[in-house]
């Protein structure tokens, strides 16, 4: 007979409760959980616009920690420079010491842009589909994210150690508010056992992400009149040829794969040239994305860049001059072993779901995974949604995923902070 059916009654709530296995705490999870909740509260999180650097930040905050505070939650407000702030949860287990766990999430996101079909911050559901701004990256992960706490906060009695919550500002600019909390985290001397990162992995467990980091390339040569274009050396020209060539290197790259994070890679997203037509341009901008690994160095990207450049030179007998600034500073790879303790609890409480399998899948973004890696906390990146659909019009997130990733969030908590 299971300890839950010897010793735990619902009329006995808030009295802890030792011995209780993975069965019982299924059971008891299963009892308390709300399929409905999680989906109304990524609804809610969508219709608040909380564009990176916008009065929005603060408002979405508020509403998680009044959320948290409603569920008798503590939570801590970290300002970061001073006009918007992280919101902080903790659970503290009954118990006494045992494993922190921490869940992590922004609350920020990209600008709406144009092109929409559902309205961005309507919060629609149509065929299964939450759409909205942010309803994938990272809307239906916080959501999860905070009923699964609520759900492990009904169980703090019986539960060992803590769990953390940390949604953070700013990750889709310049991480302004993972880098304020880690300085705390350094200077408090926390410590934290394992993390989840909440970006759309599909629900598939992903170990890392590629490293990530921008260069600017600017192509030099000499203008004059366009009715004498022989005269000059036309840099548009140039560039759009060291463009073709970045394409054809990041073919050649992509067979470098690493079947963990995903390929090394370069993509053009900005060209710049010229002042008008009648006018031989003398210079052109290109910025170019870089994505690396452990074994693919931001040093050996740079290289690349420069062969790739020099390349076009020595076909073209070209006499044109060029410059390659590192313009967006590298946020590094991050990877942990697939035999961490942490895969296999993550794993065993996927398949605790019926008819969800661990699976195993790169993550093709970068997020702040690496600040916390760094760090020296295992950590692993699984989330609600597809990163397909992050940033794009008709933004969307399954919300069967979004109550899947609460019960897999939840189960994980309760299997670290059970004493399993």
């Amino acid at each position: 007979m299971s300890s839950l059916q010897t010793e735990y009654c619902p009329a006995e709530a808030g009295k802890p409760v030792l011995g209780l296995n993975m069965a019982d705490w299924k059971a008891l999870l299963d009892n308390e959980f709300d399929l409905f909740e999680p989906i109304s509260l990524a609804q809610r999180l969508v219709r608040i616009m909380s564009v990176s650097r916008t009065e929005g930040e603060v408002e979405i905050a508020r509403f998680i920690a009044n959320y948290f505070i409603d569920n008798g939650i503590p939570v801590e407000w970290q300002e970061v420079d001073g006009k918007r702030a992280n919101l902080i949860a903790e659970i503290q287990g009954a118990l006494g010491e045992g494993p922190v766990l921490l869940f992590n999430g922004h609350m920020d996101t990209v600008p709406v842009g144009s092109g929409w079909t559902y309205p961005p911050l309507g919060g629609e559901i149509v065929q299964n589909r939450l759409y909205g701004r942010g309803a994938c990256d990272m809307k239906g992960a916080l959501a999860a994210m905070m009923y699964a706490a609520k759900m492990v906060a009904l169980f703090a009695h019986s539960l060992y150690g803590k769990l953390k919550v940390v949604f953070v500002v700013d990750e889709e600019e310049e991480n302004a508010g993972i880098r304020e909390w880690m300085k705390a985290y350094r200077m408090r001397r926390e410590v934290v056992d394992y993390a989840i990162v909440g970006e759309p992995t599909g629900l598939n467990i992903s170990l890392g992400h590629r490293g990530v980091a921008a260069y600017r390339i600017e192509v030099r040569g000499r203008s004059c009149h366009a009715a004498v274009a022989e005269q000059g050396i036309n840099a548009v020209y140039y560039a759009a040829l060291v463009v073709r060539a970045l394409e054809e290197k990041r073919k050649e790259l992509s067979a470098l794969g690493d079947p963990d994070l995903g390929a090394p890679a370069v993509s053009v997203g900005k060209i710049l040239g010229g002042v008008a037509p009648n006018v031989v341009p003398e210079t052109c901008f290109l910025e170019v994305d870089v994505r690396t690994l452990p074994s693919f160095s931001l040093e050996k990207m740079e290289e690349v860049l420069r062969e790739v450049v020099e390349g076009v030179r020595e076909r073209e007998g070209a006499s044109f001059e060029y410059t390659i600034t590192q313009c967006i500073p590298h946020l590094p790879p991050a990877r942990i072993s697939k035999d961490s303790e942490l895969v296999e609890f993550l794993s065993r409480s996927i398949a605790d779901i019926p008819g969800e399998v661990p699976t195993f899948s790169p993550f093709p973004a970068s997020c702040e995974a690496s600040f916390l890696v760094e760090a020296g906390i295992p950590t692993l990146i699984f989330g609600p949604g597809r990163i397909e659909e992050a940033h794009s019009a008709n933004e969307f997130v399954p919300v069967t995923q979004i109550v899947t990733a609460g019960r897999v969030y939840a189960l994980l908590a309760l299997r670290l902070l059970g004493g399993e």
